[in-house]
């Protein structure tokens, strides 16, 4: 029973371990770096550049902590489900809730998910947790995020396998705010530096996979032997600025990922990188190498630095502001990638297009809507003073086209402490 539970114990953390496009070309985004799941920003169609508080700070736009409101997150953890209502929709759920052996019952849980996994790329969970505060205009954080991904070359059960990630980052950012017209016109200034850590697994089978569960150790050494690993690092640089314009209005910029070239290193055996972390960590290693031709391969890659704009709307003062707080986000994502791609549509404008709004009722509801490529997305956040809850449903577009493949997604967030003062 110890040796099963050491190996759950292990293969869950290897299947939550940011992948390379260099190894998977073609499974995930190019060109990306990590960044947690905001249930605000995700309700509010991902916008938020302007509005953005306490710990999304950090990642959706540094100059925010010019406005010096306290947070704090002792911790935050946030659950993120894809395909939630295609689960419900299933027998996944009942075959969960049935009884009988826990290996047979996980195998035929897995079984019936297999078949809601379509051709290409995909995300089964996604775990994000973070303690950090802001305090005056400093912030730091630690960020950790677990992701199961999915791939399929056509949909169907023997042709699906996982992917595992981890993402790690100690982020510092720091923000202040210079008054061109004093209580009248104002510019924000920030950044963020991160210490970012990430790690990925090999494409594991479907048939790997359910024959580990319940089987002798031989199958989960055969995993640990004959799949790969990928770890490394970066310190990426974000840098924001807001103009705050008078009734609220402000104008937003944030360049992204400067100096963003992660270092990695190839692990021929999953097993050895594996223990390579754990020995890090302080944790004694669970594979015993037998192998003396593992190898060990460096690379680097470099993710190129974006350009995001925003305008927001979060009027502090008036009747309307006391009672209801409103706030609207709208942001134009990748302007850098505009101006090379050009824009000759409205639907390659619209594309880049993410806006959301925000309604407070009684101090205590939050409400939120959002519209992002032509998907809508809705949320509630709770304020229960030293606990704040959020939930939002919205969708994700895995397809190469828009539209092609939209998976819908329920996110929901636990926060103990304070969101922004």
């Amino acid at each position: 029973m110890k040796k099963q539970l050491l190996m759950i114990a292990v293969f869950l953390f290897v299947v939550t371990m940011t992948i390379s496009a260099e190894i998977f070309p073609d499974f995930f985004y190019p060109n990306t770096s990590f960044r947690p799941i905001s249930a605000r920003s995700e309700a509010m169609g991902g916008a938020g550049l302007a509005t953005a508080i306490g710990n999304d700070a950090f990642f959706i736009n540094p100059a925010n902590l010019a406005d010096r409101r306290f947070s704090l997150n002792l911790p935050s953890v946030t659950l993120s489900v894809f395909n939630p209502k295609g689960i419900v929709d299933s027998t996944l759920l009942d075959k969960v809730q049935a009884p009988g052996d826990w290996a047979d019952i996980t195998v035929a849980a897995i079984d019936t998910y297999l078949d809601l996994v379509e051709a290409g790329r995909g995300e089964v969970l996604t775990t994000d947790v973070a303690t950090s505060y802001t305090i005056g205009n400093f912030g730091l954080g630690l960020h950790a995020q677990q992701q199961l991904h999915t791939t399929s070359t056509d949909g169907e059960p023997d042709s699906d396998a996982f992917i595992a990630e981890i993402n790690l980052a100690l982020s510092l950012g720091l923000g202040f705010c210079i008054d061109l017209v004093p209580d009248v016109i104002s510019l924000d200034l920030g950044a963020t530096a991160r210490l970012a850590y990430k790690a990925y697994t090999s494409q594991i089978s479907s048939q790997q996979v359910t024959s580990m569960i319940g089987a002798d150790n031989n199958q989960f050494e055969d995993i640990l032997t004959n799949e790969q690993l990928a770890a490394g690092w970066a310190l990426p640089i974000d840098v924001g600025a807001n103009l705050n314009l008078p009734i609220g209005f402000t104008v937003s910029a944030v360049a992204r990922n400067l100096s963003c070239e992660y270092e990695m290193y190839a692990y021929s055996e999953l097993g050895v990188g594996l223990n390579s972390i754990l020995r890090f960590i302080g944790v004694a290693p669970v594979y015993e190498d037998l192998d003396t031709e593992a190898t060990l391969t460096g690379f680097s890659y470099e993710v190129p630095w974006t350009l995001d704009l925003g305008l927001g709307w979060e009027p502090r003062s008036g009747s309307l502001a006391r009672r209801f707080k409103p706030a609207i986000a709208v942001d134009l994502v990748d302007f850098l990638g505009i101006l090379e791609s050009g824009v000759t549509t409205v639907e390659d404008l619209t594309s880049h297009i993410q806006a959301g709004v925000e309604l407070q009722l009684l101090s205590l509801l939050d409400i939120r809507a959002g519209i992002s490529r032509n998907y809508r997305s809705f949320g509630v956040g709770i304020d229960l003073i030293l606990v704040h809850i959020d939930a939002s449903y919205y969708w994700k577009d895995f397809g190469d086209a828009s539209g092609e493949k939209a998976v819908d997604v329920l996110t929901v967030r636990v926060n103990i402490g304070v969101d922004g003062l």
